[in-house]
């Protein structure tokens, strides 16, 4: 059983909460700096301990794994602090704010001998693994496009950290993270790309599309803060295609043909709420000594956020805490 300590009680550490408890490990101790938050999940969820900083979780011995869920704008400080208690760690995406903090994060990790994964979810979801085997296969031919989209609308007049440019606000961060996945597990790192974003006046990017161009194929993805966007993903290849509603949770995908006829269909209804399965994977990973996942490696984590990086190089956004 892998005791797992939680840092940040905000919105998506309950996510986490409701999956681990269907899991066959420990919630075994939360972190807030607010210790009203920390004990109303210890009140919700069962917590065994609970602590008013982040350090004196990180100096409990009996943590095996620190989920960080804290905003992304301090995944890098609580990395490097939970990596100077000897923790092993599991990161919300994205992972950092640009490459270079992440590569510092990694480097630091091998050198320790300490497990870090980047929890992009989506990454370990049966539906999702399935279709990569199919893809892989063949059963759609070389792939030739693809399409992904991930947008919801926000009130410019909100204030948190989605759109606060200190914590790596922005729809990129946020949400594109989700397409740039996507297109990297099925096309790996594209050869070069064209781009376009809106940017708010208070220096975060509010929407973009993207094209990654591969040698004979092309991604076209978006990601907004300024409308509600299809998430149904398409992979487009010379015998067929596959489309994934909702692909950033994916729960089913359907296999056509060239003459659009459906040959195969595919169902996996999440067990708890999605987040069940990577948790699953770095209970794996730890119990079998692995210092990373082979199915979200360093490699990849890096490569996505240095090609979050050219995006914005090229709108001109650079977050002020960089």
């Amino acid at each position: 059983m892998i005791r797992f300590g939680v840092i940040g009680a905000g919105r998506i550490a309950k996510t986490f909460s409701e999956a681990i408890k269907g899991t066959k490990e420990s919630l075994y101790a939360v972190a807030s700096r607010d210790i009203n938050k920390a004990l109303q999940y210890q009140k919700d969820y069962g917590y065994e301990k609970v602590y008013g900083s982040y350090e004196a979780l990180l100096a409990d011995l009996n943590v095996d794994c620190v989920y960080i869920a804290t905003p992304h704008g301090l995944h890098y400080e609580h990395m490097m602090l939970a990596l100077t208690y000897k923790k092993n760690i599991l990161c919300e995406k994205s992972f950092t704010l640009n490459a270079k903090q992440a590569e510092t994060v990694l480097n630091k990790a091998k050198e320790n001998n300490l497990f870090v994964m980047e929890a992009m979810w989506t990454r370990f979801l049966p539906t999702i693994r399935e279709v990569k085997k199919l893809v892989d296969s063949g059963i759609i031919g070389k792939i030739t496009k693809i399409e992904a989209d991930f947008g919801f609308a926000v009130d410019k007049h909100r204030k948190d950290r989605i759109v606060d440019p200190k914590m790596g606000g922005g729809a990129l961060l946020d949400l594109g993270v989700y397409p740039v996945n996507f297109a990297n597990l099925f096309l790996g790192s594209p050869d070069r790309y064209e781009t376009k974003a809106v940017m708010d006046s208070r220096g975060f990017d509010f929407s973009e599309t993207y094209t990654f161009f591969y040698s004979d194929s092309q991604a076209y993805l978006k990601s907004s803060l300024a409308e509600q966007l299809d998430t149904t993903a398409y992979i487009y290849g010379t015998e067929g295609y596959i489309k994934i509603p909702d692909f950033w949770k994916a729960e089913h995908a359907l296999i056509y043909n060239q003459n659009h006829q459906l040959i195969q269909e595919i169902n996996h209804p999440h067990l708890i709420n999605g987040f069940e399965y990577e948790i699953n994977e770095v209970a794996r990973c730890l119990n079998e000594n692995l210092k990373e996942s082979p199915m979200m490696p360093h490699s990849s984590t890096l490569e996505v956020m240095k090609q979050m990086d050219a995006l914005r190089k090229t709108w001109g956004l650079k977050f002020p805490t960089e």
